[in-house]
């Protein structure tokens, strides 16, 4: 009887352990049988050292991470080789879709047209045969220059000298809109305002030192026109902006300047915040904390298919020193 049951229990422990190993397999294949339903999406940006480019990237690798996308990360700083190294190498890992942020046209556009199975959206630059994500630009540059004009009339009686733009013009066709809205906007309001009075500069060389390179530019502009007393400065970015408002207190012109850009972003937040408002009136809001909120959703119904446009935009609006709490509560 004790053989029998001995033999009944062997039996019985022998099929436990069978089962639990089998479950213990399972499990361990599972992980991959999800992975490869992942969508890959590999991250071009400029780099982390921009606060924009860092808010793009973070935001858009946590909503990546909640709607199950694998993510791949790499930064170019707009150095034509590596956007394309980067590219390349983001191909050869196989990668479903590849957000692209360094606005060089066309590197870009070459891979676009000899990898058309993979789907790329370009950030704030339109690529033919890629999808784009980003500002409505001239748009963005007209809600900017409404703007402007309304605080000229209110607080200059409507005099402007000058607009000197600072802007990454290399950029391509929409950071020229970026700019260019802008005088659009503010025509709105004074139409006869004379072409030749708005002077335009690159202020991107060398490469990603547009803060330098604008507070250069600014202050280089006023010495060579030192009897304007009314100049507006806009920049295509906030770090732009920063080199303005430097150029403007170090050489103690708060008076006789206006600064508007585009971005809405920590350094015109904080620059607002300690007072510096009435000379940097007000920057056209982007939301790069908000990026992957917009674009990663949409992204995932065009890899799954779906009838969607291919160009998306978030709503713009002016931030100023006296909306900023409204929309970013400092605490």
């Amino acid at each position: 009887m004790k053989k029998h049951l001995m033999k009944i229990f062997l039996i019985v422990f022998c099929a436990a352990f069978v089962l639990s190993a089998t479950v213990v397999v399972f499990a361990k294949e599972k992980p991959g049988e999800d992975e490869e339903d992942m969508y890959i999406l590999g991250i071009n940006n400029f780099n982390d050292s921009m606060e924009f480019t860092a808010k793009v990237h973070a935001d858009i690798v946590e909503w990546a991470e909640k709607y199950g996308f694998k993510t791949i990360y790499a930064e170019a700083s707009m150095e034509p080789e590596k956007v394309k190294a980067n590219l390349d190498t983001f191909a050869l890992q196989g990668v479903d879709a590849i957000f692209e942020f360094n606005w060089l046209t066309d590197v870009t556009a070459k891979f676009v047209r000899e990898n058309p199975d993979i789907v790329v959206v370009t950030g704030d630059y339109i690529v033919d045969g890629a999808y784009y994500f980003g500002a409505n630009n001239y748009i963005a540059a007209l809600v900017l220059g409404r703007y402007l004009a309304e605080v000229v009339k209110e607080r200059w009686d409507g005099r402007v000298d000058a607009m000197v733009f600072a802007a990454c013009y290399q950029c391509g066709e929409l950071l020229i809109d970026r700019m260019d809205g802008i005088i659009a906007g503010f025509k709105e309001t004074y139409p006869d305002f004379p072409e030749d009075m708005v002077f335009r500069f690159e202020n991107n060389n060398p490469t990603g030192q547009q803060t330098p390179t604008t507070k250069q530019i600014v202050t280089d502009f006023y010495t060579a026109h030192p009897d304007m007393t009314h100049i507006v400065v806009g920049t295509n970015n906030d770090e732009g902006g920063l080199g303005a408002l430097s150029a403007v207190e170090t050489m103690g012109k708060e008076d006789n300047f206006f600064i508007v850009s585009h971005g809405g972003d920590t350094p015109f937040q904080e620059k607002a915040r300690a007072g510096k408002g009435d000379v940097w009136i007000g920057s056209v809001s982007y939301m790069p904390e908000r990026y992957g909120e917009f674009m990663i959703p949409w992204l995932k119904d065009i890899l799954d298919g779906k009838d969607v446009p291919r160009e998306l935009s978030p709503e713009h609006f002016v931030l100023t020193a006296e909306n900023l709490d409204q929309h970013y509560p400092e605490n």
